[in-house]
């Protein structure tokens, strides 16, 4: 009798152990998956701001510009500062014959060279002054006139005679460009679009489209700043207009049965908040039905709903 009371007991205790064992097991385990997922979880916070859609694109932009040639060999000297406009007819520079210091000839010895037309004074050339122009790009064929290689070369102190000395820009006529585009199907000739060019937004009318080079021919509203002087410039096609409200991580939106929604922590725990998407791009979404301010879970689970939300919350 005694013998089946111990076997009895130390049945017993053997299921208590493994019981609490299982329990311990458990609690580990718990405390393992907190720590993982609440290190696993990223958070942000809602936030007023906007959406927009701007497409990087290249553009080759062209200008009216008149080069100027040398009359003579000889020390330049110019007149005023680069990019100053001068009217036609101005001294823009003088050319003293070579050894000579600036005022130490005589006046005749002195070549005065004179703008061809009015506009801003560059001394850089590269060759490329009377082929890209705005009125090649609408007329002539877009791939001659793009594969034109230039040779940028800046003004040295002593020319020959016939060489180019720099070139007059007109800033009083609007700049134009080839847009490198792809596709162009939902463009149209007349349509007006907008470029973020060096950080100024700069309305263009869409005056061509070419399918070889693909692309468009535009003709902004004015004369660009910098475009004369780099030629080729990396700008930002603004497809559709901005739309403002709460914005959120794009990865953020969550589905849940038929509902899109977000993840928020609400009272200490994940919650579903279905939201309406007004609109979006490859990163942000914007949202309606979600306040200011809630955080919100950047990559959200399935399995994270109804948890306690042990996380930092940004600030």
């Amino acid at each position: 009798m005694n013998k089946k009371k111990k076997g009895r007991d130390s049945v017993k205790k053997m299921l208590g152990l493994g019981l609490f064992i299982v329990l311990l097991l458990g609690s580990l385990g718990w405390v393992y998956r907190s720590h993982w997922i609440a290190g696993s979880i990223s958070v942000e916070l809602a936030k007023a701001g906007s959406i927009d859609h701007n497409v990087k694109v290249n553009a080759v932009f062209a200008n009216e510009e008149y080069p100027i040639q040398s009359p003579a060999a000889g020390k330049v000297k110019f007149q005023g500062k680069e990019a100053q406009r001068f009217r036609r007819g101005e001294t823009v520079a003088e050319i003293y014959p070579e050894g000579a210091d600036p005022g130490a000839s005589s006046a005749k010895a002195t070549a005065y060279v004179s703008a061809p037309n009015g506009g801003l004074l560059y001394q850089e050339t590269d060759g490329l002054e009377n082929m890209l122009t705005p009125q090649n790009l609408l007329t002539m064929d877009l791939s001659k006139v793009l594969d034109q290689k230039g040779n940028s070369k800046s003004q040295t102190d002593v020319v020959q005679a016939g060489t180019a000395l720099g070139k007059m820009v007109n800033n009083l006529t609007p700049t134009a460009a080839f847009i490198e585009l792809k596709p162009t199907s939902n463009l149209t000739k007349g349509q007006t679009i907008k470029f973020n060019v060096g950080g100024q937004v700069q309305s263009a009318k869409i005056m061509r489209k070419s399918d070889q080079p693909q692309g468009i021919v535009v003709r902004f509203s004015q004369y660009l700043e910098g475009t004369a002087n780099h030629r080729i410039q990396e700008v930002s096609w603004i497809s559709q207009p901005e739309v403002s409200g709460v914005v959120i991580s794009k990865s953020a939106l969550y589905t849940k049965g038929e509902e899109q929604g977000v993840l928020v922590i609400q009272d200490g725990i994940y919650q579903f908040r279905k939201v309406k998407v007004i609109d979006e791009n490859e990163t942000l979404a914007c949202v309606e039905k979600l306040p200011q301010g809630i955080p919100v879970v950047k990559n959200p689970r399935s399995d994270l709903e109804g948890l306690t939300a042990n996380v930092k919350i940004p600030s």
